[in-house]
């Protein structure tokens, strides 16, 4: 009687070589398992939010004068910024084809030494996830905000649109 394991026996390097396989195209279309630290980039990688805390002192904090003079640099990073509130402005978004629910959206305009930048929070359909809220906030507030900047692609226009979002908001500790 033959066992099960001697009918597999043959299989196994073909088994290997599909296994190895799939690991490398799932590398390369940027599913990698390898951990953040051993990636050689000079910026910071997005970090990882959700059920994880997250530590703003742990992301340098960017000018906002650096932000506007080079977008494409922080494209689809996280991006520390510390700053005053100038203004904010919320308004409801009623169309549900945008995310599937009614939602606020509030648009912040942060000032540090460099400029005022605006940053969005999109409410029930962003990705800010502290418990401190962009509506929550008033003028005169100075806070830390996680953000992530995206530049829409082929505008058209000289000047690159930037559109930051907030992951997560904290008030700036006196």
């Amino acid at each position: 009687m033959i066992g099960a394991s001697m009918l597999l026996l043959p299989l196994m390097p073909a088994l290997r070589i599909r296994i190895g396989l799939q690991t490398v195209i799932l590398i390369l279309s940027g599913f990698s398992c390898l951990p953040a630290a051993l990636a050689s980039d000079e910026l910071s990688l997005p970090s990882r939010v959700g059920s994880v805390r997250i530590s703003i002192a742990a992301h340098e904090r960017i000018p906002i004068a650096a932000i506007l003079a080079h977008p494409d640099r922080y494209q689809m990073r996280d991006l520390r910024i510390t700053g005053t509130v100038v203004t904010m402005q919320t308004e409801t978004i009623t169309n549900r084809m945008i995310c599937g629910v009614a939602h606020e959206r509030t648009v912040l305009t942060v000032e540090d030494d460099g400029g005022q930048i605006e940053v969005i929070d999109r409410g029930a359909c962003g990705r800010n996830v502290g418990a401190l809220k962009a509506p929550m906030l008033k003028a005169g507030q100075q806070v830390n905000l996680l953000v992530q900047m995206m530049i829409p692609a082929n505008t058209g226009t000289p000047g690159l649109p930037v559109e930051i979002t907030i992951r997560y908001i904290e008030l700036v500790r006196e």
